[in-house]
C-alpha cells in the first residue's frame, strides 16, 4: 500500500485559500477553504495510522473433535499476536472447512499459496488416510482441492507426517501402515486387520497446489535388527541437495533418500542413520520426550515441544559446529496447555526481529501464544485460549 503524506496533498492542490483555484496533476479541480483541508488532512491521517497500519493474517487449526474433521481459521493480529477470541475461547473467521478424519500436521508450499493436511484415517476400522488440499485464498477462506489417497491391496497407508521441496515440485509423506485386507483381495497369510505392518514413503507430484498419483517405496529395515516393522515418523527435505530423510521410530535410525527430477528415490550411501532411542513424531509421542521441533527464519534457535511435559525448550544454534546450548534465563523454557502435540512460527512484520509462536494442545483442547524475543531467543506466554475438541495441526499464515 501507498501511504500519501498530508504535504504531498497540499502540494498538489487539495488544500488551497477558498478563491483560488488549481488544476491539480490528476485532472481534479478543487475549490476548498482551509477548515475543509484540516479535515481532509486529519481523516487521512487517521486512516494512516490506524486502519491503514494494522497487520494481520490468518492462523489455521485442524481438530480432530469431528468426523470428517475440520479446519478453522481465525484472525491473527501481528501488532500484538493476539487471535481473535471472546471470554477465553477462540473466535473462527467465518466458516470451518472438512478435511479428512483425524487430521494432523499441516504445511504450506512454499509460495504459502496452498495448504496440506495429513488425514490419518482409522486403520481399525480398515480405513486408510489420505492428504487433504486447498488453496488459500486472501480473505483467509480455503477452498479444497480434494482429498488424495493411496489404496493398497494388504495394508492400509496412515499418513503421519509432511514435507515438501523448497521448489514445492514435490510432496513427500511418512504413512504408517496397518494389515488390512480390501474386499476381494487376496494376500498372503498376515497378521489380523489393524495390526501394524511396515511403513512406507510416499512421492506425490504437484502442480498448482493439486496432487498427482503418488509413487510409494516401502522403508527397509536396519541390518542386525530385530525388528521387521519399520515404523515412520517424521520426514524432512533438505534445503540444500535433493535429499529427504524418514526417522524410524521402532528402529531408532533415520532412512536417507535421495531424489531425481522425477521424484523417484534411491538409498544414499549408508543409509541408516542412528538417533538414538525412539525418535517419534507428533501421533505417537513418547513419554515427555520431544514431539516437535522447530527453528526461527534466522536459524540462531531451535525449539522441542515435549507431549507429556507440556513445555517448550529453547536452544541457540552453532552455525559453525551445528552444537545446541540451552537457553537457560528467564523464558528458554515455558510451560504450554497439556499435551501439546505441533506448534508454529510468524514474524511479526516489524523491523525488530520478533516472532509469535503458537501451539496446539491436544490434552487441554487449547492453543497457547509467545511472543519469541529476536535477540534473546526467550519466549513470554499470552493467554491460553480455547480451542475446538482435539487440535492438532497448526499454521500461520
Amino acid at each position: 500500500m501507498r501511504v500519501i503524506k498530508p504535504s504531498k496533498i497540499v502540494a498538489r492542490g487539495l488544500c488551497w485559500p477558498r478563491g483560488h483555484e488549481k488544476s491539480t496533476g490528476d485532472g481534479i479541480l478543487m475549490k476548498s477553504g482551509w477548515l475543509r483541508c484540516a479535515l481532509v488532512v486529519c481523516g487521512l491521517m487517521f486512516w494512516v495510522s490506524c486502519g491503514g497500519s494494522s497487520r494481520s493474517t490468518f492462523l489455521y487449526l485442524a481438530s480432530q473433535g469431528a468426523n470428517p474433521g475440520e479446519i478453522t481459521a481465525y484472525r491473527l493480529d501481528l501488532n500484538h499476536g493476539t487471535l481473535n477470541s471472546s471470554n477465553g475461547a477462540l473466535v473462527q473467521n467465518g466458516k470451518s472447512f472438512a478435511t479428512g478424519v483425524q487430521p494432523g500436521p499441516m504445511i504450506f508450499d512454499p509460495t504459502n499459496n496452498f495448504a496440506f493436511v495429513a488425514d490419518f484415517g482409522n486403520p481399525l476400522g480398515n480405513q486408510g488416510g489420505d492428504i487433504a488440499a486447498f488453496s488459500v485464498n486472501k480473505d483467509g477462506t480455503l477452498s479444497s482441492l480434494g482429498l488424495t489417497a493411496t489404496p493398497m491391496s494388504c495394508v492400509t497407508l496412515n499418513p503421519v507426517a509432511l514435507s515438501m521441496d523448497s521448489k514445492g515440485q514435490f510432496l513427500f509423506v511418512a504413512n504408517q501402515a496397518f494389515y488390512n485386507v480390501s474386499s476381494g483381495a487376496t494376500c498372503p497369510t498376515q497378521p489380523a486387520n489393524g495390526t501394524p505392518a511396515p511403513g512406507f514413503i510416499t512421492v506425490f507430484p504437484v502442480s498448482s497446489g493439486k496432487l498427482g498419483a503418488g509413487t510409494s517405496t516401502p522403508l527397509p529395515v536396519p541390518p542386525g535388527t530385530t525388528t521387521t516393522v519399520p515404523t515412520p515418523s517424521a520426514v524432512a527435505v533438505s534445503n540444500l541437495g535433493s535429499f529427504v530423510y524418514v526417522t524410524d521410530s521402532t528402529n531408532a535410525v533415520v532412512d536417507g533418500f535421495a531424489y531425481d527430477a522425477n521424484g523417484t528415490l534411491s538409498f544414499v550411501p549408508g543409509q541408516f542413520f542412528t538417533v538414538g532411542n525412539t525418535p517419534k513424531a507428533v501421533l505417537s509421542p513418547p513419554a515427555g520426550g520431544p514431539t516437535a521441533m522447530l527453528t526461527d527464519p534466522t536459524a540462531k534457535y531451535l525449539y522441542a515441544l515435549a507431549n507429556n511435559g507440556s513445555q517448550i525448550t529453547g536452544y541457540t544454534v552453532n552455525h559453525v559446529t551445528g552444537a545446541l546450548t540451552a537457553i537457560t534465563v528467564n523464558g528458554g523454557t515455558v510451560s504450554t496447555g497439556a499435551n501439546p502435540v505441533a506448534f508454529t512460527i510468524r514474524s511479526d512484520g516489524s523491523t525488530r526481529g520478533d516472532f509469535w509462536v503458537f501451539t496446539s494442545n491436544f490434552g487441554a483442547n487449547s492453543v497457547s501464544s509467545y511472543l519469541l524475543n529476536g535477540a534473546t531467543g526467550t519466549l513470554s506466554p499470552l493467554p491460553q485460549l480455547t480451542a475446538p475438541v482435539g487440535p492438532f495441526g497448526i499454521l500461520a499464515h
